[in-house]
């Protein structure tokens, strides 16, 4: 397409380039911000990540977490993919395949991909990109915090309510996360990992900025100087999105980890948050957690492109 060649173009950023422009730049989502590529990065080394910007026209400029293994490539790595725009950005984003075909046009790709939030879960997401192409991909559950945390509270199945209090009897208490606590949560996160036979690829200053308020909410239950249990939110424009629930042995039986949790929410309701996504369920056990908090499945959205697909 003669029109996208003379006046849209992909490049590459270096790192610091890309953290000034997206500091300046508008995102619905938190996950184009290296603190979170780089947890995605270690966890699939197979990917790189190269800092995309595109210039559209007239409209502006889109930033893209491309990250990149061989001639495929997908928008972030972490969470959902995150596209932010220029602040001066100018009507709606590019369909997706116009969008792909000038990335992979540019960095010699052959395929892109995304992941996106449910329908509806992020109204300004929808607005943004509601007309891409998509498929249904793996559910992820999603939590109605919009009336507050009395409410869900209420609604909550007493089995869940009952975990709260049995570990507030126990003399346990939630507070929020502190720098102090980075060992300490390094630590029950490979507690929990292998638990599941995976090793954490980790370390204390790869997680650190979970600790900070900015980028995350974070609560742990702590007895003495141990942390028992900690939940783990990342913080965007669109909503709140539930990435770690660590526990201990000792937190598993005192119910900390339910005391961890609904502590986050009662965080996350102070600061606004309507929509939380609770993510995926692996086993019963994680889908028995997230209903009984009054969490209901929904399809997450996979976008996709090929060089060559019919238009």
């Amino acid at each position: 397409m003669t029109d996208l060649r003379e006046k849209n173009a992909a490049s590459a950023l270096s790192e610091s380039a890309w953290d000034a422009r997206l500091e300046a730049a508008r995102a619905e989502l938190p996950f184009a911000r290296r603190c979170w590529l780089t947890l995605g990065l270690m966890d699939s080394p197979d990917l790189r990540f190269v800092p995309t910007a595109v210039g559209w026209g007239h409209s502006g400029e889109m930033l893209l977490p491309l990250c990149v293994s061989g001639r495929r490539a997908q928008i972030g790595c972490y969470g959902y993919g995150s596209v932010a725009v220029s602040a001066d950005w100018r009507g709606e984003l590019p369909g997706f395949a116009d969008l792909a075909e000038v990335v992979c046009r540019d960095h010699g790709l052959s395929e892109l991909s995304t992941l996106i939030p449910p329908a509806d879960a992020a109204p300004g997401l929808d607005r943004q990109l509601g007309h891409w192409p998509t498929r249904p991909g793996r559910n992820t559950h999603l939590l109605d915090l919009t009336e507050g945390a009395d409410a869900v509270w209420k609604a909550a199945k007493g089995s869940s309510r009952t975990a709260v209090r049995r570990a507030g009897t126990l003399g346990l208490v939630a507070s929020a996360a502190l720098p102090a606590h980075g060992d300490e949560l390094l630590r029950l996160h490979r507690q929990t990992l292998g638990r599941n036979g995976v090793a954490s690829a980790y370390s204390a200053s790869d997680i650190a900025f979970l600790l900070d308020g900015d980028q995350a909410v974070t609560t742990v239950v702590a007895e003495d100087d141990a942390v028992l249990a900690a939940s783990v939110f990342a913080v965007g424009r669109a909503g709140a999105y539930h990435l770690m629930q660590l526990t201990s042995e000792r937190g598993r039986k005192a119910n900390a980890g339910h005391l961890a949790f609904w502590s986050a929410l009662t965080a996350l309701a102070g600061r606004g948050i309507g929509t939380v996504d609770l993510g995926a369920a692996v086993g019963d056990g994680q889908e028995k957690f997230k209903a009984g908090w009054g969490a209901f499945a929904a399809a997450t959205r996979v976008v996709h492109w090929q060089h060559g697909e019919a238009r």
